[in-house]
């Protein structure tokens, strides 16, 4: 997960930290495993301060030419990530630094990123469209149903090239995204191609006056676009605040 994630996936990124997410059976022998590696220098590898202690640790373990500093750090649990086995599972393994590694799914390291920091929503805007591009080219070679590939669907470009392509032609393949998406920018991507359909239960919820209004509007218009970065602001908003509760949350239980 991380800067790393982040590059694998395509985009340009840097960092000088290595994050990983780790088996729950495997943090409290963490230390003891992490010093029978190559990684373990003498005088260099040492554990740093963490604030959740019980669910966060990083370890020094070298420093760069321009003097920086480089760290592993590794996440037991938080609020923006599965269970360890569900993240696995759907695990993406690929070349990177010349070795196979597997890799957070692009969803999941989307979800990962949507934290208080604007450099993680930046990272998360280009994340999206990188992760539609994908699913296009899979329904493209037949290798994704067009529902599945639409109830995903999260950013600008993405949408238009599914729009351009005709994939939002069938009003069956709308209604079944639709009905398992995920987030209010999927939703309002798709609803003006299928005005009558159910919507499911999302939160942050939107406005029954942007659905009547997602309800009668020409898709991919101005104004079509226009509420859908509107929804996109109000999600945004809503994340950042969901991580901000969560860490006020942490620090207020290690004071009492």
């Amino acid at each position: 997960m991380g800067g790393h994630a982040v590059r694998y996936y395509g985009l340009n990124r840097d960092t000088v930290d290595f994050d990983l997410q780790v088996a729950t059976e495997s943090w409290d022998v963490l230390d003891a495993r992490l010093r029978t590696t190559r990684l373990a220098v003498p005088g260099m590898f040492v554990e740093g301060d963490s604030w959740r202690r019980t669910t966060f640790r990083r370890f020094q373990i070298g420093r760069l030419d321009d003097g920086r500093e480089e760290w592993l750090e590794f996440w037991k649990a938080n609020h923006l990530l599965s269970d360890f086995e569900d993240v696995f599972r759907r695990r993406e393994v690929g070349m990177y630094g010349g070795r196979s590694i597997p890799f957070m799914s692009l969803p999941d390291l989307i979800r990962s990123k949507e934290t208080q920091r604007a450099a993680d929503w930046r990272d998360v805007e280009r994340l999206e469209e990188f992760l539609d591009a994908r699913h296009l080219a899979r329904v493209t070679h037949g290798e994704l149903p067009v529902a599945a590939a639409l109830a995903q669907i999260r950013s600008r470009p993405g949408y238009e090239s599914f729009l351009q392509v005709g994939r939002l032609k069938s009003e069956g393949d709308v209604r079944a995204a639709l009905a398992s998406a995920q987030t209010p920018m999927t939703v309002g991507y798709l609803l003006p191609s299928t005005p009558t359909a159910d919507l499911p239960d999302l939160e942050p919820r939107i406005e029954p006056v942007v659905i009547r209004k997602l309800r009668t509007i020409v898709p991919g218009s101005e104004v079509h676009l226009a509420l859908v970065e509107a929804l996109r602001r109000r999600y945004r908003q809503a994340r950042q605040d969901a991580d901000r509760a969560d860490k006020e949350a942490i620090r207020a239980a290690q004071k009492s």
